[in-house]
Order: structure tokens, then sequence, then C-alpha cells
């Protein structure tokens, strides 16, 4: 009965959101959290590889009652995400599919299910109606290097942004990939594709997340309310919120909290003048990590004031 009821009303926000178009989500103006992805399946060693190393996905509180999720193939090897699962957790119904250049995908993807979803642990059932492809669902019209595509839903009755990350952590709400076309030697067509799941982020409670600019430089701050097994954080800056990201830090940031207690810490970086976007990336001891924002700034050349102001004709100084 839960599950007709939810899927009656999915279908009646579903048919009311496909009327109108929805921009993508203000990823810099909205609290976010940045997932990687693990392969299920194992067709070849190197597409795995590739896939695991390129496939993000960023889950973002819109603000408005809404979460979505931007899925970015950060590159630079040929893959393409041509179809996009969940698995159930508070999500109600999809409420737009927006394509980023490049892309064009529909929502209920073909096949069904994620592909290599059994050989998941546990295996993997997409819930009705919470997929998407790409029309045609094969490369050319997937999320290939440096595209993108987001997938806005709508939430179950009082369910909130931080219960679909504490489901996520918990594995109540997995999100699954199918990336094809990827390089991959062992196939005498040159290419293969995985089936991958989302992965568990480092327990960081984030307090605090800013940055400022000032006389050519940014400093990022940050707080942290607790850390459970944390190794230490990175910084990257990209140019755009779906841009390629560069690390700012040489060495990982040591951790200095722990899980009674959080700590503050800060870097400055000097990127040159022009608007940016950081994140921070937490990393706990077994190498898994979570990436949090984007934050924009904007870093603008000083005002040069002249030395001598001349006097006009008629004045006196």
């Amino acid at each position: 009965m839960k599950s007709f009821m939810r899927a009656a009303l999915a279908v009646s926000l579903a048919i009311a959101a496909t009327l109108a178009v929805r921009a993508p989500p203000a990823l810099a103006h909205a609290v976010g959290q940045a997932y990687t992805f693990v392969a299920c399946t194992n067709n070849d060693p190197v597409s795995v590889a590739t896939a695991e190393a390129q496939m993000v996905v960023y889950v973002v509180d819109n603000l408005d009652g809404t979460v979505s999720f931007h899925f970015h193939n950060n590159g630079p090897l040929a893959s393409s995400i041509t179809d996009i699962y969940f698995d159930d957790g508070s999500l109600l119904a999809i409420a737009s599919v927006t394509d980023g250049p490049g892309t064009d995908f529909e929502q209920d993807a073909n096949p069904g299910n994620l592909p290599g979803g059994n050989d998941c642990v546990p295996q993997f059932e997409t819930h009705e109606g919470f997929s998407a492809d790409s029309e045609p669902p094969t490369q050319p019209k997937g999320a290939n290097p440096s595209e993108y595509v987001d997938i806005t839903f709508t939430l179950q009755g009082s369910q909130t942004f931080d219960d679909v990350i504490a489901e996520l952590k918990s594995g109540a709400l997995r999100i699954g990939i199918h990336v094809q076309g990827i390089t991959c030697p062992s196939r005498v067509a040159g290419t293969c594709s995985e089936g991958l799941v989302n992965t568990t982020p480092t327990a960081v409670n984030m307090s605090s997340l800013g940055a400022t600019a000032a006389r050519g430089q940014v400093t990022l701050a940050w707080r942290t309310g607790s850390e459970i097994s944390n190794a230490g954080f990175n910084v990257y800056r990209a140019t755009s919120a779906s841009g390629a990201q560069v690390k700012v830090n040489d060495l990982l940031i040591a951790a200095q909290g722990s899980e009674a207690s959080g700590s503050s810490y800060s870097l400055v970086d000097r990127p040159g003048y022009g608007s940016f976007y950081y994140w921070l990336e937490g990393v706990d001891y077994t190498g898994q990590s979570s990436l949090h924002g984007p934050i924009p700034v904007n870093v603008r050349a000083a005002v040069q004031r002249p030395l001598y102001r001349p006097t006009l004709p008629g004045l006196r100084r």
C-alpha cells in the first residue's frame, strides 16, 4: 500500500514537472555533497579503473524542498554515463531531468534496472520510475568527458536533504550508473561498459565553510563539528561550477579534530584575478573521500589611485 500511494503521487508530480523547463541547479549557492563510484561489474580492469576515476555525482540541496543529483564525467578518457538509477530512500518523484551541453536524457531508463546490478552487494534494485537514460541510450548523447546531466527529485513528506545524505551513508538509498564507450584493450571492439554504485563519503560533520578574497588572494576557512577516521583535507579550485578541478595544496592538510570535537582550518590561495570555485575534500584513512562545496569567489584587482592630482585652473589646492 505504501509503495502504491507513493507511486500514485509520484505520477501526478512527474506529469506536472514535465511541462516546465528547469534550469541547472545553482551549485554555487547551495549545500552539496559529492560521491564517487565503485564498480559492481568487472568487464575489464582498465575500464573499471577509468569509470571509477572519472565519474562523480554532486548531491545538492536546492533549498526549496527538492534535491538535485549533478552527474559529471571528469574525463579525460573516453567514456559516457548513459543510464542512471536510484535504489529507494526518501525520494518521492523525479521533478526534472536537465541536460548539460552535449547530453540528451529522459526519464525511465531501458533496461529498467542497473546493468550488472545483480553483481552489486547487496543487489541493486531500481525503484520504479527512479531512472533516466540518454536518447539513444548509447555513448553519443550520454555524459561524455567534461559533460553533465542533472536529475532533481521531490522528497517524501517531511523528509529533508539531511535525510537523503544519511540514507546515502547507510545504504538505504543508492545511486547506480551505467557507463559505456570506455576504452577497453581486452575487447575486439575496443570499448567496454561497467555498472557502478556510489561510495560512502568520509564521516566529517562540517560546521562552516567559506571563502574571502582580499589583496589578490583567497582565504578558504572551515570548521568541523566532528571527525570520524578523518586523515585530512584537500582543496580544489576551478573556473566554473562544473569545470576541471585543480588541487591547491601540495600535501594533505592533516586532520586536527576528533569524533568528540572538531577543529578550525584555513588555507590561502593566490589564483590570480577572476571568478573561481572552491571545493573542500575530506579524506579518511581508508582512502574514501567526500567533497564539500563549491564556494564561489570573485578576486578583483585593487583600484590604483593616482599619487598626484592636478589642480584645475582657478582652484586653490
